[in-house]
This record gives structure tokens, C-alpha cells and sequence, in this order.
């Protein structure tokens, strides 16, 4: 589950997920549990258990907003007052707003958050206006937790392939990706309905909802000369 088959150099899929950090693995986990009959691929230039920004753990949110300590309109606030007003409060608004949400989901994955003695999360004051942070004890239970779910969702895991190339269908809309297996500089062509490339650290669904899956015409021939030159570059860029 963890590699392609031995020889296989081309795969197709419903959705093609680009990136294994945080975002990424949460984007395939939401597109499997949206349509269970969807067949999800995840590439990762590493392992993804161990990538992204937060690959040894964290010790603790800094941005919860949970209900009892701070409002989504509190927290608006006062990160506006942080960054001297320069902020685009509509995306802020609607994290605080949806965090409580995803803390609940992560928590039910068995990421463990500090709670008190009647169980629930325990949040410590550092801000001017509301309370925010969360501890997390294990917060090297992060990727291991998230593994878990992507396993049980039986979603196809790539690790050690970097994508180098977005395919390109015949009418000009991407259609998958060129991967390099990095340990042995093999060549692997996906092609997908739908593709999702991980942007950074952004929290992993607002991720999702803000940038999109974005929908591609799959069904198009790709043009195979043009796939050629693609893996030519490919492994140009493996060996570079």
C-alpha cells in the first residue's frame, strides 16, 4: 500500500494529491470520505509519516479558538491588532469560525490535545485578548495519527515520488503529474479527474476549502510526445 507495483509505470486515478505535509494527507482523507468509491492518490517526496513542517511534532496549537475561551470575532480582532491592521479578516474569520471543528476531528484521530480533569481541552493565555493556545503532550502523534486514517481509507500512498511535471491534456488543462522515485530515479506518470497540490503550512482544511480542489478534464487523450519530453526533463532534473 505503501509503493506501486514493482514495474508499474503508470497510474490513473480519480484524485491525485500532490504533497504529504499536513494539507495534503487531510485534502485525500476529506476527498475519500466525501465519495468512498473515489480512487485517491497521494504522492510525497519523502515519507509521509515523517514530512512536512511538523515531521518531529509540535508542542501545541498557538491559534485554537474554542468555545468557552474565544469567540471567532475575538480572535479577528486581535489578530488584526497584531498585524497593524494589515490582514484579510474574511479568511481569519472564517478559520476561527471552522477550528473547533477540525481540533474535535484531529482529537478523534487520536492526536492527543491537553484536557482537564473534566475532559476537556485545556487552553493557557499567552494573547492581549482571548485564550488560544492548546499543548499537545504527544505532538509527535501528528503524522503517525494521520497515517492511520489515510491507511484505513485505503488511499494509495507514493512516498519517496517527487513530482517534477504537471501533465497537460489536449485542450490545455492539467491532467496529472510526472513523478520521480527518488531513491532509484524511476519515472511515474498519474493521471487524474482531479488534482490537489498542498500550499505550504496553511491549516490543512482550510487549505483544502480555500484553495480547492481544483476540477480537471481527465478524460482527454494526453498527448504522449509531449509526455516524452516531460520524462526526458524528468530525469534530467532527478540527476541534477
Amino acid at each position: 500500500m505503501d509503493d506501486f507495483v514493482e514495474g508499474l509505470s503508470e497510474v490513473t486515478c480519480d484524485v491525485l494529491v500532490i504533497g504529504g505535509g499536513t494539507a495534503g494527507p487531510m485534502a485525500a482523507l476529506k476527498a475519500k470520505q466525501k465519495n468512498p468509491a473515489l480512487n485517491v492518490v497521494l504522492l510525497e517526496k519523502a515519507n509521509v509519516k515523517r514530512s512536512g513542517a511538523i515531521c518531529m511534532g509540535m508542542d501545541g496549537l498557538n491559534n485554537a479558538v474554542v468555545p468557552g475561551y474565544a469567540t471567532p470575532e475575538q480572535y479577528t480582532k486581535e489578530i488584526t491588532i497584531a498585524n497593524d491592521g494589515i490582514v484579510d479578516q474574511a479568511p481569519v474569520f472564517k478559520y476561527a469560525s471552522r477550528c473547533y471543528d477540525i481540533i474535535q476531528e484531529l482529537d478523534r484521530f487520536g492526536i492527543r490535545f491537553q484536557k482537564n480533569a473534566n475532559g476537556d481541552f485545556d487552553l493557557k493565555k499567552v494573547h492581549h485578548l482571548g485564550t488560544y493556545v492548546l499543548p499537545m503532550p504527544n505532538g509527535d502523534t501528528v503524522k503517525k495519527a494521520l497515517y492511520r486514517q489515510i491507511r484505513r481509507e485505503r488511499i494509495l500512498v507514493s512516498n519517496r515520488f517527487m513530482a517534477t511535471r504537471l501533465l497537460t491534456a489536449s485542450d490545455g488543462r492539467i491532467a496529472g503529474a510526472i513523478a520521480v522515485n527518488t531513491p532509484s530515479r524511476n519515472l511515474c506518470a498519474a493521471d487524474a479527474e482531479w488534482r490537489y497540490r498542498q500550499e505550504g503550512a496553511l491549516p490543512a482544511d482550510q487549505a483544502r476549502k480555500d484553495i480547492g480542489l481544483q476540477s480537471l478534464h481527465g478524460n482527454a487523450p494526453v498527448d504522449c510526445q509531449r509526455r516524452q519530453d516531460r520524462g526526458r526533463h524528468c530525469g534530467e532534473h532527478a540527476h541534477g
